[in-house]
């Protein structure tokens, strides 16, 4: 079964703040938010999975580690000009230097791997730092999975011309060595407020009250 942690915090501005500031006059459907994290992810995942797929099909496994390294950050990207909705994947052995996961997402990431079970993991937490401004952070554990193996299982099991082409994209690789089901990572998703009200119900389809 999954397992949803859910933790809501209201953050006050300033030192020794006794009072939490006026929330704002739109009201925050949690379902909504939810719903709207589930779809991008199910989306941007899909258009990575058909990225990787397209890659191996063309020229190997060793084409998919060139393609993933230069098509994996422009397909977030592309998903992060959704209106107030920026999605990525963080690792606490994040095969690409440049995508570091943040404080939250590091604590996280070390409770899921603390935690792991069968089912993937999701966390949210929705945080105020003004009257008007919400995040609504949203995190889904990434299970290794079959395909998931062949660039991330044993080194063993590589090719000479899988390892050659890792070591010249990713030196010291630490995103390697795991086994099917454990936690690789996870998708982190968060939701600006106001910004992102309409497409929250674009997602949504304004079907979840």
């Amino acid at each position: 079964m999954k397992r949803v942690i859910i933790a809501i915090f209201l953050v006050c501005l300033g030192l020794g703040c006794s009072q939490q500031p006026e929330k704002s006059s739109t009201s925050f459907d949690q379902a909504a938010a939810i719903a709207a994290c589930e779809k991008v992810i199910a989306d941007f995942q899909t258009a990575l999975k058909q990225e990787l797929i397209g890659a191996i099909a063309d020229g190997g496994l060793e084409n998919a580690i060139a393609v993933c390294n230069a098509r994996a950050p422009m397909v977030a990207d592309s998903f992060s000009r959704i209106p107030g909705i920026h999605i990525q994947r963080v690792s606490l052995r994040q095969r690409n230097p440049v995508i570091k996961p943040d404080s939250f997402e590091t604590a996280i990431l070390e409770k899921f791997a603390a935690e792991a079970g069968i089912e993937p993991q999701v966390y949210t937490e929705l945080t105020f730092d003004s009257a008007e401004t919400k995040y609504f952070r949203y995190m889904k554990e990434i299970k290794i999975g079959k395909l998931c193996l062949n660039c991330h299982g044993s080194l063993d099991t590589f090719s000479d011309g899988l390892k050659g082409v890792l070591e010249t994209h990713y030196p010291d690789d630490p995103a390697v060595g795991y086994s099917a089901g454990e936690s690789r990572g996870a998708f982190s998703v968060t939701i600006t407020y106001p910004e992102a009200e309409a497409t929250v119900v674009s997602l949504t389809g304004g079907q979840i009250n």
